[in-house]
């Protein structure tokens, strides 16, 4: 069921995860791994405190960094608050939810996604706003085929239904605090502890460029699309 458009003064809070163990990239902190003119993590903040709505950004990860994460947005003119992570990726979001204001709409995002931009995050919220719940995704590439134990195919499935879902992803508050109230077991994201709970998620564009650094290579590829942004922009920034 559509749920009703709300007022566009409702508040907005984002939380960003940044807790993460980094335990593919060689014993590189991949949130604060070099990038351009900063570092990884710099890139996701500030597009979210670019977001129109947002007005408070939360910061998930140790404590040792509090202070980092609250020098990159002194002047984003958005409120900023700072938690410690949990073990698990939901107890994270549970903790910035936790630290959060009550507000209308959430938007969660990984702080390892750099180039999430203010125009996606704002393409994923206004889906909420109109649907409850909303999350970024791109068609599946690659073909696909179901393995058995051996490594043998058992078939080769249909990839046009699919996506491969992103962040940010957006919902409305309440809904996602039922969700992290009443789902305990392991989940992949929090859309999927929203699907639980009986409610509809509904997929929007996302953004091909919009990759989650996870591994050495995935680090290379982003500092290599920042240095070609870098050499055609006049301020040596995309």
């Amino acid at each position: 069921m559509t749920q009703a458009l709300p007022p566009n003064g409702d508040e907005v809070v984002a939380i960003v995860l940044a807790a993460g163990g980094s335990s593919r990239m060689g014993g590189v902190d991949k949130i604060w791994a070099p990038l351009g003119e900063g570092a990884v993590i710099e890139y996701a903040l500030r597009a979210l405190a670019a977001t129109p709505g947002v007005s408070t950004v939360v910061a998930v990860g140790p404590r040792e960094r509090h202070d980092a994460f609250a020098a990159i947005l002194a002047h984003a003119g958005v409120d900023v608050r700072c938690v410690e992570g949990g073990a698990r990726r939901q107890d994270s979001v549970a903790a910035g939810l936790a630290a959060a204001p009550e507000a209308a709409w959430y938007l969660v995002h990984d702080g390892a996604r750099p180039f999430a931009t203010p125009a996606l995050n704002t393409r994923v919220l206004e889906a909420a706003r109109q649907r409850g719940a909303a999350v970024p995704g791109v068609p599946v590439a690659d073909t696909l085929k179901r393995v058995d134990a051996e490594g043998r195919v058992l078939d080769t499935v249909d990839r046009a239904p699919l996506r491969a879902i992103q962040t940010p992803q957006a919902f409305r508050g309440q809904l996602l605090r039922d969700a992290h109230a009443r789902v305990l077991d392991d989940v992949t994201d929090d859309a999927s502890m929203v699907e639980r709970l009986g409610a509809s998620v509904f997929v929007v564009a996302g953004d091909e460029l919009n990759r989650k650094i996870t591994t050495q290579a995935d680090l290379e590829w982003a500092r290599a699309l920042v240095a070609g942004v870098q050499a055609t922009t006049p301020a040596g920034r995309g």
